[in-house]
């Protein structure tokens, strides 16, 4: 029995899914994996360190506004539905699960031609186009949110709400000085942790250059800029990394009083998971807006506005200066946000195998 993961471009739904992989491995060891990605996301190396045999397809995204995509999807469109063919012929995949991502509808649309069962996750408060494509063709789609009243994707399919897959829910954790000593931080002082995600954020990568000095009189940094994204910025005290592996992510949460991210589902998720306090900074006109509606009050939020660094700046020191919201904060995030390990999607899922 095989089955065929396909997510990239950004580690939004990657790591949800490798959660569910190594669940899977746990319950059923005879299963084997392949995965379908992006050639130049992040995603890759976690795939790979996995032992999971890793192929890509070319990306054919619809912009929401008017750009040179729109002329060219139908070609982009033909050639990735031609190059998940040729890779599900070759695999022979006995399903295809996905958390989203606009490179899952090519993958799934010929699987199901072929009569494969395929399976999405909705990690996002809103339903996003991608899911909304493929949803028909999917045996099963769950969430990690209700949607009552309404069928988001569409009359005849139901949802079902499940606590999302996190790769660092109940895993053992190091102490909070390893966790320190391994990023060559002091023990005493206070830690920002800064991340944009797995490709990174070059606008709050900005605004960290232009607060920099202040943040640092009060505390350390530990910035994830993204992949070439680095900002040329040397201080004691601060330590930049283009990309962090598994081992030095979980060290950052760990040493981190404070966590400066954008509000996807997969970096949330792990926060809840963590038990952190966070300080939100919503992609523009994007789901993660929404995210944050459903997350009121167990957060802070920072949007881009035109004071974007000063207003950021001011909401780190105070958290910083004040244990007791950071602690009220990630209490109530871990409340809300329900996540596992990935167990209850991946019995759901392997209950589609015929075998």
């Amino acid at each position: 029995m095989k089955i065929l993961f396909c997510g990239g471009g950004t580690l939004g739904p990657v790591t949800p899914l490798i959660a569910v992989l190594r669940c899977m491995r746990r319950i059923r060891p005879d299963v084997e994996f392949a995965w379908i990605g992006t050639a130049n996301g992040p995603e890759a190396p976690f795939v790979e360190a996995e032992g999971v045999s890793f192929h890509t397809i070319p990306v054919a995204k619809l912009a929401r506004y008017p750009s040179r995509s729109w002329l060219t999807f139908p070609i982009d469109y033909l050639k990735a539905l031609r190059a998940a063919k040729r890779i599900i012929g070759h695999e022979r995949p006995d399903a295809v699960f996905s958390a989203g991502g606009f490179m899952q509808v090519p993958v799934m649309r010929a699987a199901a031609r072929l009569g494969i069962p395929c399976a999405i996750h909705q990690l996002d408060a809103t339903p996003i186009l991608s899911n909304k494509a493929v949803a028909r063709l999917c045996a099963e789609v769950t969430a990690s949110f209700a949607y009552p009243g309404s069928k988001p994707f569409g009359a005849k399919i139901q949802t079902k709400k499940i606590a999302t897959p996190c790769r660092f829910s109940g895993v053992e954790l190091p102490s909070r000085e390893e966790a320190r000593e391994r990023l060559g931080l002091e023990s005493e002082r206070p830690v920002l942790f800064v991340t944009g995600g797995g490709t990174g954020a070059a606008s709050l990568n900005a605004a960290i250059a232009s607060i920099a000095d202040s943040l640092l009189s009060k505390m350390q940094i530990v910035h994830q800029t993204g992949k070439g994204k680095a900002i040329d910025l040397k201080r004691d005290g601060y330590r930049q990394y283009e990309t962090l592996d598994e081992g030095q992510m979980l060290a950052a949460y760990v040493a981190a009083d404070l966590v400066v991210s954008r509000a996807g589902f997969g970096a949330l998720s792990e926060l809840a998971a963590l038990h952190k306090a966070v300080v939100a900074v919503p992609l523009p006109n994007s789901p993660q807006l929404e995210n944050l509606t459903k997350l009121k009050g167990a957060l802070a939020v920072v949007e881009q506005d035109d004071g974007f660094g000063q207003h950021l700046g001011q909401e780190i020191i105070a958290l910083m200066e004040d244990e007791d919201a950071r602690k009220v904060f990630a209490e109530a995030l871990s409340h809300t946000l329900r996540t596992d390990d990935g167990t209850e999607l991946a019995k759901l899922w392997l209950g589609l195998l015929k075998g």
